[in-house]
């Protein structure tokens, strides 16, 4: 085969392999004075299948469409384009993580028609399950230009999507959209606990995870950052200091532990403590067949005997590919989970739950698939022991 032969072909498999996951949908042309048709509700790409298969489109004849006072969610006040897709009656999460998006976007989502359009919501937070962009060049920290945004739906109802320039200038946005697998403790009311204090590893995932909205806001403003996705835990008190630690396969700069004092969500606020970084701790964080070791981070705080804590966890700062991933968490309070006059929190779990698949596979290629889908039934079998944990707890609490 010759170069130039040679050439072609590499040309020609690249080619395909840029748009193998896009379905046939033709750009906008922008000819003479034509815009894009894109650019109008009216001319919205779909129904889009909720299948994570890529959309592209693109702003470079878009203009600034006058919907809804000029605010869903952000501002809309730069020029954009639109897609729609049918309710589903489940959350759909619409993003732009694919190589050939070139700008940052804001995402404004309405439902109605186009013209009665109502707002949903809208934001251009980042799509913090995308590793396909460059980090920052200071220091090599994750990051992204694509946006993602959840909604919810109704089954059979429309829903329009606004993806408007967020002051990057024109450019290509390629848009899915999917079902993600929201965690069961990804909001803190639905905080898994009270967990056991004797150690007792809890397997979980930030994967899929939301920032979540609370008043209080993160803990450590200032020192630590709140920049990404967590889930929940609850912790009860002892009277004493008090350790929630976090280890995970795919972390290699350690977690954050927000940890708030209060009886419920409503009424949080912050509790400070130290952290113990980088701990090596082969028994609690090995992983893979290939024993492949993770650090640990530990957070250790003071408690009141039978007061509820919450603890929210997410990444630190980090140079991973992206900023979620499954993980282990543990709770101590030095003495075996009997501290404090709660009594101890005993939970017996089967084998087969304290296993995520993702990290136990680690460098096994057949597992890494089913990774996502296997820790969120792990999950949801530690959700069922721990409710019985939690009913013991407050029954004791009550006498």
């Amino acid at each position: 085969m010759r170069l130039n032969e040679v050439y072609i072909f590499f040309l020609t498999l690249l080619l395909r392999l840029s748009v193998s996951d896009c379905q046939d949908q033709p750009l906008g042309t922008g000819v003479s004075e034509e815009r894009d048709v894109m650019d109008n509700c009216t001319g919205a790409a779909g129904p889009r299948p909720i299948t994570d298969v890529f959309s592209p489109g693109r702003t470079d004849f878009a203009t600034i469409d006058d919907v809804n006072g000029g605010y869903c969610g952000v501002e809309i006040n730069t020029p954009g384009i639109w897609w729609w897709v049918n309710g589903t009656g489940e959350i759909i999460r619409v993003g732009t993580c694919h190589i050939n998006t070139n700008i940052k976007v804001k995402i404004s989502i309405f439902t109605g028609s186009c013209g009665d359009l109502r707002c949903v919501t809208g934001h251009s937070r980042p799509d913090y399950e995308c590793a396909l962009f460059p980090k920052k060049p200071d220091n090599n920290e994750w990051d992204t230009i694509a946006t993602a945004v959840n909604f919810p739906t109704f089954e059979g109802q429309h829903y329009f999507i606004l993806a408007h320039e967020d002051d990057s200038g024109p450019g290509n946005i390629w848009m899915s959209f999917r079902h993600p697998v929201i965690p069961l403790n990804n909001e803190c009311v639905d905080a898994i606990g009270p967990v056991p204090r004797d150690l007792t590893p809890i397997p979980s995932t930030t994967i899929d995870a939301t920032i979540s909205e609370i008043p209080v806001g993160y803990c450590g403003e200032g020192q630590i950052p709140g920049l990404y996705p967590g889930v929940w835990f609850q912790v009860m008190g002892t009277g004493g200091p008090v350790s929630v630690m976090a280890c995970g396969s795919e972390n290699y700069d350690g977690f954050y532990f927000s940890t708030y004092h209060g009886p419920d969500c409503d009424s949080l606020k912050c509790v400070s403590g130290t952290y113990d970084i980088n701990v090596e701790d082969p028994d609690k964080c090995t992983f893979g067949r290939a024993g492949v070791p993770r650090p640990l981070t530990k957070f250790t705080f003071n408690t009141r005997d039978r007061d509820r804590y919450y603890v929210y966890v997410h990444f630190a700062r980090t140079q991973a590919d992206r900023p979620t991933s499954d993980f282990r968490f543990f709770a101590d309070d030095g003495a075996r989970g009997a501290a404090g006059s709660s009594g101890p929190h005993l939970i017996k779990f089967e084998e087969s739950t304290l296993k995520l698949t993702g990290a136990e596979g680690l460098g096994d290629k057949e597992n890494e698939s089913s990774a996502t889908t296997t820790t969120t039934k792990t999950l949801q079998n530690t959700v069922h022991v721990l409710v019985v944990a939690s009913i013991s707890v407050l029954l004791a609490v009550s006498l």
